[in-house]
């Protein structure tokens, strides 16, 4: 592969023109009552992990069994693949800005970061083009550059805004909230990285029950939106990390 070649082309050029589009928004709470089966079948799982996978159960309980087994890779996955696209970026976003106060990013992923903060509060087309184009500037594989490209891939067309509609396989942005999520947890203290994933796990399951939502419309003005949600954020943020001691 070509040094400057995107690593993430091949699988924008994999995608197929389809008619419609992502749903963006979705329901939390119904993704952890989905059957948890054929969201696997998205994902590679772990041997010892599929060896617990149980016939019938919904995610919320497949990623329970997993996380008590400690297949905290397997329950990240899942989950990062049933939740609604928005709420994928949500959860993504709150672990990567715990991770950013413990060591912080470099300016450039930070920046790349607070653009999809920005996308979430108000997903329009020019912000979710935005992300990755400030992806590229952080580098594809950092984790600014993930989540951007998670959030390219959320809906909307990947061609250019005047060429026909080109979308992504409805599964890319969540496989990439959970690659952000990893990175989250392996950021600033690597040896222990499940610790960290499992409390991340944690918090996404508290957003798909809607206990942490995504900040309503209420904030998306122009004027304001970025304040407020850098305090909900740190709100939420701290509030984890009180749980944890």
């Amino acid at each position: 592969m070509n040094s400057s070649e995107n690593p993430l082309d091949r699988v924008i050029q994999e995608t197929v023109h389809l008619q419609g589009g992502v749903d963006l928004v979705g329901n939390p709470r119904q993704s952890l009552a989905l059957p948890a089966e054929p969201i696997i079948a998205l994902f590679d799982v772990s041997d010892d992990g599929a060896a617990l996978i149980e016939s019938g159960a919904t995610v919320e309980r497949q990623v329970a069994i997993w996380v008590e087994g400690r297949f905290e890779a397997d329950a990240r996955r899942l989950l990062s693949h049933a939740l609604p696209p928005r709420q994928g970026l949500w959860w993504a976003l709150l672990s990567l800005m715990e991770a950013h106060r413990q060591k912080p990013y470099p300016a450039k992923v930070l920046t790349a970061i607070l653009a999809v903060r920005d996308f979430i509060l108000n997903p329009t087309d020019a912000r979710r083009r935005a992300c990755k184009d400030l992806a590229e500037e952080a580098g594809s594989t950092t984790p600014g550059g993930v989540i951007g490209y998670a959030a390219f891939l959320s809906g909307g067309s990947m061609a250019p805004a005047d060429c026909p509609p080109v979308l992504p396989l409805p599964h890319l942005c969540g496989r990439l909230c959970g690659v952000s999520v990893y990175l989250a947890s392996v950021h600033f203290n690597p040896a222990k990285y499940k610790d960290h994933l499992r409390h991340f796990i944690d918090i996404g399951l508290q957003v798909a029950r809607d206990e942490i939502p995504v900040p309503g419309a209420a904030l998306a003005t122009e004027t304001a939106h970025v304040e407020k949600l850098e305090v909900e954020v740190e709100r939420v943020i701290l509030q984890a990390e009180a749980r944890r001691l």
